[in-house]
């Protein structure tokens, strides 16, 4: 697997353009591979997050083959940089997860719980994912969502969890297929925090392949530092 970081230049109007929707932002990234390449493979999937500070942006690609961005430096970059965009093969880092291992993460994500809609009375049940949107049940979602992935969320000194959620908003845009096009809403909820590794295979599985829903449209990507 590869991740690879992409500054987007604030003061372009195609940075604009593609904030402003998650389907175009996935679109270019996309077109970063070519037709041929092999976007899901056992080791992961092509996943993407934009981290914002401010005026700042920053994009993060993980995907099994190298992207090549020349499109999205053009529109929304520096193109006089050096290349524009730096990549980073993580089989190495990967290879080294163990458990036991503390880490930073940061973790842009769609937490989200199954509900029965409240017009359905017979039949099977068509259980609705349903966004949370309180403060209290997202950082729940998340630490529920660990023991499953191969990590627990660690206590800080004041032995109260290492987390905090750093953004919280819900967008809406338009979603275009052949079939025409449709209104998609979004709650999304970014995570900055310290995990303990429970499980590498696991948690291996969780940096490839995403974490929770909307995984086209900016969310699922964890990333790790040295705490």
């Amino acid at each position: 697997m590869y991740l690879t970081r992409m500054y987007l230049n604030p003061a372009r109007r195609g940075t604009a353009f593609l904030l402003a929707s998650p389907q175009r932002m996935h679109a270019a990234v996309l077109s970063s591979f070519p037709p041929d390449s092999d976007l899901v493979t056992d080791e992961g999937r092509v996943l993407w997050r934009v981290d914002r500070d401010g005026p700042k942006a920053t994009l993060f690609v993980s995907s099994p083959v190298p992207p090549d961005l020349t499109h999205v430096v053009e529109q929304a970059g520096w193109p006089a940089a050096d290349n524009g965009w730096q990549t980073a093969d993580t089989s190495r880092f990967m290879s080294r997860l163990s458990d036991g291992q503390r880490w930073r993460f940061r973790l842009t994500a769609n937490p989200t719980y199954l509900k029965k809609p409240d017009n359905q009375d017979d039949g099977p049940v068509r259980w609705k994912p349903t966004a949370h949107v309180t403060l209290g049940f997202q950082e729940a979602w998340l630490q529920e969502k660990s023991k499953r992935l191969g990590f627990q969320i660690t206590n800080n000194s004041l032995d109260v969890p290492s987390l905090a959620i750093v953004n919280r908003k819900k967008i809406s845009f338009d979603r275009r297929t052949d079939s025409g096009s449709h209104r998609v809403s979004l709650a999304m909820a970014t995570y900055d925090g310290e995990l303990e590794v429970t499980d590498r295979d696991e948690l291996q599985y969780a940096l490839g392949h995403g974490i929770g829903r909307a995984k086209g449209y900016g969310c699922g990507l964890m990333t790790l530092a040295a705490p």
